[in-house]
């Protein structure tokens, strides 16, 4: 059984003309670390705070381990400290006059002091602070101070945690040491957790599966690998790395693009209008005087070069080098390119 389950749920604000949260269904399994990203406004952390119950719907239905927790239109609201859910704030929210061992314990006011002593311990110990108890929150960097955070939420043995932008405040060069961090211990606990995040490749990494919230609608919602190689609208095709579309037309060989033909996994009846996604890694191209391709652009993304090519349609599209292939723009190349998955939208 699920546990946690969002029905059809929307939310509006008397702020904007159109509802933050829109008709929303989703679920996340016991165990299971589910991502949700998207652009700013699109609806993530409304969908957070509908979760942990700081906001209510104005349609819908909210379940946690089976449990309503929220339903439009009657009574049933159960407040955010009655949910069983540990919440991790972007800011961290840690109380800075108090030692780490007291932020922790915090929110185990119902245990014994012994039993607080011995379960703070034991979440420190968890996120590798065990010998930090004693230090105040301004005496740690940002990393630590999120394992703080993660501690305190986890402290209570909650059944889910909500973490918004776990690591928006941590430098580059640690959020992956972090993320593998958190990811562990989620694991070692078996507690599902929920995260928000504008970086696809921060959910990619972090989650089993990953939502694509676009204007507060849920455009996609499946694993990494799905999401991206195989992304259910365009708007997702794009958000979740770089994508060009090609204007193709189904023929009985295939879909004919400006690059060539591609099978026609989905059956499409021929004639049918296309646009064919295609990524920077699926074009290979090599200079060639006479190429039906020039480089208008080079991007140097330090493992790789990312070059935008000019097809004889105008249209452009870009293909991925290593770092070292260096051409200038200019050159004529001929482009070829290569499909392991061949995804297509209906023409504009």
């Amino acid at each position: 059984m699920d546990l946690l389950v969002l029905d059809s749920v929307t939310k509006r604000f008397a702020s904007g003309p159109e509802p933050a949260i829109e008709r929303l269904t989703l679920a996340a399994a016991r165990g299971e670390i589910l991502g949700l990203v998207g652009p700013s406004g699109c609806g993530k952390t409304t969908t957070l705070r509908l979760m942990a119950g700081f906001e209510a719907p104005d349609e819908g239905e909210v379940l946690i381990g089976g449990r309503t927790v929220a339903k439009a239109g009657s009574r049933e609201f159960v407040p955010p400290e009655a949910r069983g859910v540990g919440i991790v704030f972007q800011d961290y929210a840690l109380f800075p006059h108090l030692t780490l061992e007291d932020n922790v314990a915090f929110g185990l006011a119902d245990l014994p002091a012994a039993g607080r002593r011995v379960r703070t311990r034991e979440v420190l110990e968890l996120v590798d602070l065990g010998s930090f108890g004693a230090r105040y929150p301004h005496e740690l960097s940002g990393g630590q101070q999120q394992r703080v955070a993660l501690a305190r939420a986890l402290a209570p043995a909650p059944a889910l945690i909500l973490l918004d932008e776990p690591f928006s405040n941590v430098d580059a060069e640690l959020r992956a040491e972090l993320r593998e961090q958190v990811r562990e211990v989620l694991r070692a606990t078996g507690t599902t957790a929920v995260f928000v995040t504008h970086d696809h490749e921060e959910a990619f990494t972090l989650a089993d599966r990953v939502g694509v919230l676009n204007a507060g609608r849920l455009e996609q919602l499946d694993t990494p690998e799905v999401v991206y190689h195989r992304p259910a609208t365009p708007f997702v095709a794009e958000f979740v790395g770089d994508a060009d579309f090609l204007a193709g037309t189904v023929t009985e060989a295939g879909i004919a693009t400006e690059l060539g033909a591609f099978p026609n996994p989905d059956g499409l009846r021929a004639g049918t209008r296309v646009r064919l996604m295609i990524r920077p890694d699926d074009i290979g191209f090599a200079p060639e005087p006479g190429g039906h391709a020039l480089i208008v652009r080079r991007d140097f993304r330090g493992p790789v070069n990312v070059y935008c090519l000019r097809l004889p349609s105008g249209q452009r599209v870009h293909a991925s080098q290593p770092s070292t292939a260096i051409f200038e723009p200019g050159t004529r190349v001929r482009a070829e390119a290569e499909l392991l998955h061949v995804v297509t939208f209906p023409a504009a």
